[in-house]
């Protein structure tokens, strides 16, 4: 038995290995790399490496064309910087043999067993991963002194459908607008999910306070922390106030996101070095749109929600040629004032200091770029995300920070994950504070391959993201009451701040729709959510 579930689990480790995965191992090895000139090292071997790979991938799209639409200039000018990559990449790789052997096996790492897991795992923790496939799917529940291993009746495509129809009520809108039940989120479909997904192995992992979440395939676009545990009195309840009753797993557990199996002890195996760390840099409140800057009333937004991205316009629709569509991207993104006094209040209980902290015009592609960003314990963004539209070479995931007056491919006011990949942090968190920050690299991918991907591999530890839209003034409550649990009670850790931050918005009776999923459901902590 415990040979053979090895031999599921090894097999499940290879058949999802997600780039963001990929991405955590890739910070894992340079921060065993023990100094900073060999992590130095490491990284630039990581990104030559990413270089080359895109560069192959643009020349086979290339070749593929009709010969009057192909630049042969341009593909011996890849092929010649292929080469040259190779040629410095077998430098470094001899450096690194020599200073650093133990390089390329952790760069390649075997599976890992479950006896490699468990010591991994506190007392009070379970960590369940996921196989999707065809016709029907498993689940592995792993503690520190127990495993089961079961088959869920539901393959890829099912779950795709149910995973959509789940998310389909967590719509923002839908809490201000209760004329009807039509819409609404199923409380029905999230506790039939529950019992597919966790039930064949609640019996090791509920009395755990702490579960640590591998999904794959659809299963990453599904926020687990919303699963409902028992049975709903009704499917969508008379009154907004009715959600506030389910039996929502949060209530239970506090719920983390792993990449992979491997991430969690790549992410426990090295702590940070703590010499000469700021606690925080953030940036928020930006300029979409100059003619409009000066002081905002932050009176003017009082009752209505304001979600922090751009829910009427495709993406495609911001892109002129070759660059942004300056214009129309700042008549598109409304302004977020609020988003000024989330990053003070949060820097506040972190101890930032004001001059990190960077707001209006400051908060541009400009200053994040040139800012010493390894410094810094928490990253901090809270501002709209766009998520990938189908624009080729330009359709990405992004942040949006001020828009300059003269942009450029250096700063034309869209931080995109590509451009994120590029950056040097040695972070705790990165919190961001946006929209559907989950999302995936391009129009179908899998979550996590996007942002969060690429701030892995720039070097963060943990992330904050959001699976939906975001109200503006729940993302300012709910991230704020984060920081100020954490302050109050350092040694809870992550998780755990958010999922009490959380159930104390559910629980404000003040406003009906403060019970409502999509209101306080759409962050979900990827990544190391315990304190280390």
């Amino acid at each position: 038995m415990k040979k053979a579930l090895d031999e599921a689990l090894a097999a499940i480790q290879r058949g999802t290995q997600s780039s963001a995965a990929s991405a955590v191992n890739k910070l894992a090895v340079r921060l065993a790399a023990g100094s900073d000139r060999l992590a130095g090292l490491v990284r630039r071997d990581q990104d030559l490496a990413v270089e080359s790979e895109a560069l192959d991938k643009a020349i086979i799209t290339a070749v593929s064309r009709q010969s009057a639409q192909r630049d042969v200039a341009a593909e011996q000018r890849s092929r010649a910087r292929i080469a040259t990559i190779a040629n410095e990449r077998a430098g470094l790789q001899k450096t690194l043999a020599v200073e650093f052997p133990d390089y390329a096996s952790l760069s390649n790492p075997l599976p890992l067993m479950v006896k490699d897991i468990q010591p991994l795992l506190s007392a009070d923790e379970a960590m369940v991963l996921y196989s999707v496939v065809d016709r029907q799917s498993y689940v592995i529940a792993i503690t520190r002194d127990g495993v089961d291993w079961k088959a869920i009746p539901l393959g890829a495509d099912a779950l795709a459908q149910k995973v959509a129809a789940f998310r389909k009520g967590l719509d923002v809108g839908k809490a201000r607008d209760a004329s009807g039940k039509s819409g609404l989120f199923d409380l029905a479909l999230a506790n039939e999910l529950y019992v597919a997904l966790l039930g064949p192995v609640e019996a090791l992992t509920k009395d755990k306070h702490s579960l640590l979440v591998v999904p794959s395939a659809a299963l990453t676009a599904l926020p687990f922390h919303l699963l409902v545990t028992e049975t709903p009195q009704a499917a969508i309840p008379d009154t907004l106030e009715g959600y506030r009753r389910a039996a929502w797993l949060l209530r239970r557990q506090a719920v983390s996101v792993l990449p992979s199996v491997a991430s969690l002890k790549s992410l426990r195996a090295f702590a940070r070095k703590d010499q000469g760390v700021k606690p925080m840099t953030g940036f928020g409140d930006p300029v979409f749109n100059p003619a409009l800057e000066g002081p905002v009333d932050r009176r003017a937004a009082s009752g209505k929600v304001v979600a922090r991205n751009v829910a009427t316009i495709a993406y495609t629709d911001f892109w002129r040629g070759a660059g942004v569509d300056r214009a129309r991207l700042a008549q598109a993104l409304p302004q977020l004032p609020d988003t000024a006094d989330e990053l003070n209040a949060v820097a506040r209980d972190v101890g930032a200091a004001e001059a990190d902290i960077h707001l209006g015009r400051d908060a541009s592609e400009t200053t994040l770029k040139r800012a010493a960003l390894a410094q810094y314990g928490i990253v901090y963004f809270a501002t709209h995300g766009l998520v990938a539209g189908d624009v080729k070479g330009l359709g990405e995931p992004s942040l949006a920070l001020s828009i300059p007056d003269q942009p450029s491919e250096f700063d034309d006011g869209l931080l995109t994950a590509s451009e994120v990949a590029q950056l040097r942090l040695n972070a705790d968190w990165v919190v961001l504070s946006a929209c559907n920050t989950i999302a995936g690299d391009k129009p179908g991918a899998e979550a996590l391959s996007g942002l969060a991907r690429s701030f892995f591999y720039a070097g963060a530890r943990a992330l904050l993201v959001s699976h939906w839209a975001v109200d503006s003034e729940a993302a300012t409550r709910l991230t704020t009451s984060t920081f100020e649990l954490l302050k109050n009670e350092p040694r809870i850790g992550r998780a755990e701040a958010l999922r009490r931050a959380v159930l104390t918005y559910v629980d404000d009776t003040s406003s009906p729709r403060n019970a409502y999923p999509a209101m306080w459901g759409p962050f979900a902590l990827i990544g190391e959510g315990e304190v280390r």
